[in-house]
């Protein structure tokens, strides 16, 4: 990632001329031709750029970003970062809202319409301005009571996102007017730079994630994390637990019969309907090719057993459409408690397994 740390002077020269004895010229280094202002702002990007490989929390590292910016200058009174895409309501929640200007209004939502702008922008306050005015979008929140407002100018800077539908906005908040056109963008726009490399390193944090703990085929929870969960349960809930574990029936023939590709989207049908089913308490697992765990936190026994007849049934009397085949699945199920049928994860799954129960309600013979 390649970022300008440093800003060109009001004047658009990157070095100043000085004039030396005998009537040679020397140049002035660019640092020098910053302001002390420029120079703090500069540092932090600095102290950013070696926080980023740590920045594992997308929020949270925003919301550091921010703080850490404010100290650089007494001139800048709010940072707002927010994201959003193209559902999104009409106004947008900040991620992050730091700064000694928070306390001027109760809520800091800025309008949806403020994301589509493609490069920054500036806005100035005018309270006079009328309702069709641009000027009504950074300073929204400050409408209702404007006799609050200590903030002359909003620079908003776009975040852009690999994904077409995620727009972001980083947005600064100075006490005077002059300020961004004196200072420059570029600082600025560098801080978005590093905004955007957070909000990525938080979605790829996120979607590695979700692979170690989702089956990417099934969408419900991996083998490694269903048990994970069930170890959590035993720890927390002091209430009845019982697991329910189904069983695609020859399932193998789908697969000979309609091939592999209808045979996957059998199962993730399969997945989607079971855990539509579950309360949001409970939760699914794929724990191996075609067979299927559920944990089901203060369920006793008869309450499992009707989520099983209930699962049963629904494959029953509703066949799964893919491909534009109707294909109706069996499957057995078995359910165990904890306590009454063994603690251990593996007691209660091999209780489960030699209780598998079919359609009819007869005992399926377990290997």
């Amino acid at each position: 990632m390649k970022l300008n740390l440093f800003p060109r002077t009001q004047r658009g020269a990157d070095t100043k001329p000085l004039a030396e004895s005998g009537g040679s010229k020397k140049t002035l280094p660019l640092a020098a031709a910053l302001s002390d202002e420029q120079i703090k702002l500069v540092g932090v990007l600095h102290q950013l750029l070696q926080m980023l490989p740590q920045a594992y929390s997308g929020r949270e590292s925003i919301k550091r970003m921010c703080q850490m910016i404010l100290p650089a200058s007494p001139h800048i009174r709010l940072v707002w970062v927010g994201f959003c895409q193209d559902d999104s309501g009409p106004t947008i929640k900040p991620t992050a809202v730091v700064g000694r200007a928070v306390g001027e209004v109760e809520h800091w939502h800025l309008a949806n319409d403020c994301f589509d702008y493609a490069t920054p922008f500036v806005q100035t306050v005018d309270w006079d301005a009328g309702l069709e005015s641009d000027f009504h979008a950074l300073f929204a929140p400050w409408q209702a009571h404007p006799e609050t407002c200590t903030v002359k100018a909003a620079l908003a800077i776009p975040l852009r996102s690999e994904k077409a539908r995620m727009r972001g906005m980083m947005v600064f908040y100075a006490d005077t007017e002059d300020y961004f056109s004196e200072t420059g963008f570029a600082s600025f726009q560098a801080f978005g730079h590093v905004g955007e490399v957070i909000w990525k390193q938080s979605n790829l944090s996120h979607l590695l994630t979700r692979q170690a703990q989702f089956d990417s085929l099934a969408g419900l929870l991996t083998r490694r994390r269903i048990a994970h969960v069930y170890d959590e349960a035993v720890a927390t809930d002091e209430s009845a637990l019982s697991i329910l574990y189904c069983r695609l029936d020859d399932f193998h023939k789908i697969n000979d019969l309609y091939g592999w590709a209808v045979g996957d989207n059998i199962l993730s049908a399969f997945a989607k309907d079971t855990a539509a089913q579950l309360r949001i308490t409970d939760s699914g697992g794929r724990w191996h090719a075609t067979d299927f765990l559920y944990v089901l936190p203060a369920t006793d026994a008869l309450d499992a057993k009707s989520l099983g007849d209930a699962f049963v049934n629904h494959f029953m009397h509703h066949p799964v459409n893919v491909e534009n085949w109707s294909i109706r699945l069996t499957l057995s199920v078995g359910v165990a408690t904890y306590g009454a049928d063994g603690r251990g994860l593996d007691e209660l799954i091999h209780y489960a397994t030699q209780h598998l129960r079919g359609p009819s309600g007869a005992q399926d013979a377990e290997i």
